[in-house]
């Protein structure tokens, strides 16, 4: 099987559900390789940890999850997941989310191909139509490729932390006012482990989020 597009094979994005993640694990193990991993989640992963991570994706609550498509096949993941109370937006009021984080992944076999830029400029007019006022993402200084598309999407250096660069894009002052990005409302349960979001996996150097497999 062809691991390239034709020039008649539609590349589609479309929102990813619960019942997606078979196809997102599979797409992280037989689509990517140990460095691709290793820029996306900061850190080695196994088979074991990337069923850990995607078991525990949320698709709701403040969190959205593209998928790109190649015909049938997931061929990249982003997810958008907003962070309520960070310190790092402080625009952020309960009901009123102005700030997420970022992850984004693509095939190995289709870098170059435009899957990233599609994924991204979806993911951002996701955000502005929720009336998101900033996105962030965080990138391994090397990565080179994921800086220089975030660049050209209009992405502007935040801070560098131990190799790692924080980048800020701010929602367009042309923009008409959007319905505000707010969790979805649940049912009373009982109290769950504190997941809130998958766009990065847990970071071994925040201690309030070894459980939240969230940092920033």
């Amino acid at each position: 099987m062809s691991h390239t597009p034709t020039d008649t094979t539609p590349l589609a994005t479309r929102p990813l559900n619960a019942g997606d993640q078979p196809a997102i694990e599979h797409f992280f193990l037989a689509e990517m390789d140990d460095v691709s991993l290793y820029w996306r989640f900061f850190r080695t992963m196994t088979p074991m940890t990337v069923n850990a991570y995607v078991t525990q994706m949320r698709f709701d609550s403040g969190c959205i999850v593209l998928g790109a498509f190649f015909g049938e096949r997931l061929v990249g993941v982003a997810e958008l997941s907003a962070i309520p109370g960070s310190e790092n937006c402080i625009e952020n009021r309960p009901g009123a989310l102005s700030c997420a984080e970022l992850g984004i992944a693509v095939s190995n076999h289709l870098h170059h191909k435009g899957v990233g830029r599609l994924l991204l400029s979806s993911l951002l007019d996701t955000a502005w139509q929720r009336g998101l006022k900033r996105v962030q993402l965080s990138s391994l200084r090397d990565n080179r490729p994921m800086l220089g598309l975030a660049a050209r999407l209009g992405f502007q250096p935040l801070r560098e932390e131990s190799g790692e660069i924080i980048m800020q894009a701010l929602r367009p002052a042309d923009l008409p006012q959007a319905v505000p990005f707010q969790p979805q409302a649940a049912a009373p349960a009982a109290p769950e482990p504190e997941i809130n979001c998958t766009a990065k996996v847990v970071n071994a150097r925040c201690r309030q989020c070894q459980r939240a497999f969230l940092c920033r």
